[in-house]
């Protein structure tokens, strides 16, 4: 990776000042001793959340490895799992606007031999599948609040309406590449030489590998579909996440669909890179999402909460990250061979190879 830069580590306090002030400011008006709740907290409730973030985590490495060897780059579910903890982490302390995606982009672009562009479309692909099953827990989860939502505050109804939009935009952009055969019904031959008149020989032909990789997937649709189910899923375990939060602080009052409203609304607003891993920005959401359906100030403690869990999932990925670094990083099988290349602990590429 290149050096870190002043204008990182002054962008990241920045973005970290804001989150704190966002954090604070929601805590504030939760008018609630800190400590007596933290006395009085029930952590059964709380280990039960962590249980289920665990089990989200899981899912997401499971469902990122599916995609991945759809592109013929194949890693062990041991190693997704790290790779996913390590872009948690990089989620909430990565400098600069850099997220996890990238830094994971780096790496399995380094054990992806000649397959690499293929790789990290993988990784695009798998963000995407994230955020269509949010939209769709989103938009099943409106019919339950729409009365409610009529005579909303007009920040709620233009949050809610952002994600709607965005659901829109984002399925009808997915649709659209899916039916590419449709609308372009020029083979991919003919492709190439329309854009070889134009373009330079490299830019087509990375062109045409991402061409190629989603077609992949397009060949692949329920394998795609499956992913999309279990986003949907763990959005879900997400949401219980949450609930078990508010059970831990005693939080009466807010109905299961109030959760899911706020959870994916915050969730979906929380993606604009406004503050670390959305800390800060998605307790600001939550908060008047809860205000809506007439919580008590106290469900103020929720999103505070959820920031701390976000906090120590970061932090157990920042030892995972630690540990790749010592112990070489992790290999991948590449276009179905027994070569695996690795990392080597400065984080270059090995030159090795391994047999399976």
């Amino acid at each position: 990776m290149s050096r870190l830069k002043l204008t990182d580590v002054l962008r990241l306090v920045f973005s970290l000042a804001v989150a704190a002030w966002a954090i604070n400011w929601v805590l504030a008006s939760a008018g609630a001793n800190l400590a007596h709740e933290f006395i009085s907290i029930d952590w059964r409730w709380i280990a039960l959340g962590v249980l289920l973030t665990a089990l989200g985590t899981a899912l997401a490495s499971y469902r990122w490895s599916t995609l991945l060897a759809l592109q013929e780059v194949r890693i062990s579910q041991w190693d997704a799992f790290r790779l996913t903890m390590i872009g948690i982490f990089f989620n909430l302390f990565g400098f600069g606007g850099v997220g996890g995606d990238v830094f994971k982009m780096y790496y399995v672009q380094a054990q992806a031999g000649n397959r690499r562009e293929e790789a990290i479309l993988s990784i695009l692909v798998d963000r995407i599948v994230g955020l269509l099953g949010l939209f769709v827990v989103a938009l099943l989860t409106l019919p339950f609040v729409w009365a409610e939502l009529l005579t909303a505050d007009p920040k709620v109804q233009s949050m809610v309406g952002f994600v709607v939009l965005i659901s829109v935009v984002g399925g009808g952009g997915v649709v659209l590449v899916l039916s590419r055969d449709y609308w372009l019904p020029e083979s991919l031959k003919e492709l190439i030489k329309r854009a070889g008149r134009k373009f330079p020989p490299k830019l087509v032909g990375l062109f045409v590998r991402l061409v190629r990789s989603v077609d992949l997937y397009r060949s692949h649709i329920p394998t795609v579909l499956r992913a999309l189910a279990l986003s949907a899923f763990m959005h879900s375990l997400a949401t219980l996440n949450v609930m078990c939060i508010g059970k831990s602080f005693h939080i009466e009052g807010l109905a299961t669909r109030h959760y899911f409203l706020a959870v994916q609304v915050a969730n979906t607003i929380s993606a604009v890179p406004i503050t670390p891993g959305g800390l800060g920005s998605r307790d600001l959401v939550i908060q008047q999402l809860f205000k809506f359906a007439g919580a008590d100030p106290r469900a103020n403690l929720i999103p505070f909460g959820l920031s701390m869990m976000l906090v120590f999932w970061s932090v157990i990925g920042g030892i995972f990250f630690i540990f790749a670094k010592r112990s070489g990083g992790v290999g991948a099988t590449v276009g179905g061979s027994d070569e695996a290349v690795g990392i080597t602990p400065d984080g270059s590429v090995g030159d090795g190879l391994q047999r399976a």
